[in-house]
């Protein structure tokens, strides 16, 4: 724990605060939607190194939460040097294998600067088969789900001409412990294909499909939808060609 953290224990919804430091921030001071991503990240992990089963018990035992899919709405910016609050709880999960989890992250007023719906599978990986989250002793108290203004499952619609726009090399900076780019580089990958000067993005949604591993080249495809202006679909693809992720991100003009 560092001096900017603060735990709230004990609680319904596991919380902790920190500060939004000025290298998260862009060139309009506004935190970046992948670090407040990572701030959710951190607070699910807290959680269960706090309350268990923690990463060692985890580990041992050849299990680990991948997460599957996620949709966050950015209602308010939060700028540099704001301390928010950041809050995480499981939520009742009914279908099958899926472990349902949200987020709200709020700002030292009080606003709602992220909220976030996620879905993560829980894997047995050395028998390579999915397990329910009621095969681990799970001590979290569970709450209902937030609403979120994406859809959690979505698909990219048939008339969304996708183009390639680039590539991306998967790097140092991109690997977790998990030895693949961590869930929260994509919104960054996605914004680095965006066109942000004076705008930010305000929805995103992901579905993760398949690992992007060190040294291999991820081919980035983008559409624009022609209905709704702002509006911009991802998929990006391994080499082999399978699908690595796709995304829904919505963008907005920064109000002063």
């Amino acid at each position: 724990m560092t001096e900017n953290q603060t735990v709230i224990h004990g609680a319904p919804r596991y919380e902790y605060s920190a500060d939004v430091m000025v290298h998260m921030c862009d060139d309009a001071r506004i935190c970046r939607p992948a670090d407040l991503m990572r701030f959710m990240q951190e607070s699910a992990t807290r959680q269960l190194e706090e309350l268990g089963p923690d990463a060692e018990t985890l580990r041992a035992l050849g299990r680990a939460f991948i997460l599957s899919r996620i949709s966050i709405d950015f209602p308010t910016p939060v700028r540099t040097f704001s301390r928010v609050r950041c809050t995480t709880w499981p939520c009742p999960s009914g279908r099958g294998a899926a472990f349902d989890r949200c987020f709200e992250i709020f700002d030292e007023q009080g606003a709602a600067a992220a909220r976030a719906v996620s879905q993560w599978a829980f894997l047995d990986y050395r028998n390579h088969r999915l397990l329910r989250g009621e095969d681990m002793d799970l001590s979290f108290v569970r709450d209902e789900q937030v609403e979120v203004s994406l859809p959690l499952r979505f698909r990219i619609p048939k008339d969304a001409v996708l183009a390639q726009i680039g590539e991306r090399r998967v790097c140092y900076s991109d690997i977790d412990t998990n030895r693949h780019m961590n869930n929260t580089r994509y919104c960054d990958l996605y914004c680095d294909f965006l066109p942000m000067a004076g705008a930010r993005v305000t929805a995103l949604s992901v579905a993760f499909a398949k690992e992007a591993l060190p040294g291999e080249t991820i081919t980035v495809l983008r559409a624009e939808s022609p209905d709704t202006p702002g509006l911009f679909y991802f998929r990006t693809l391994c080499p082999d060609g399978s699908v690595n992720t796709e995304a829904t991100v919505r963008l907005a003009r920064i109000v002063s």
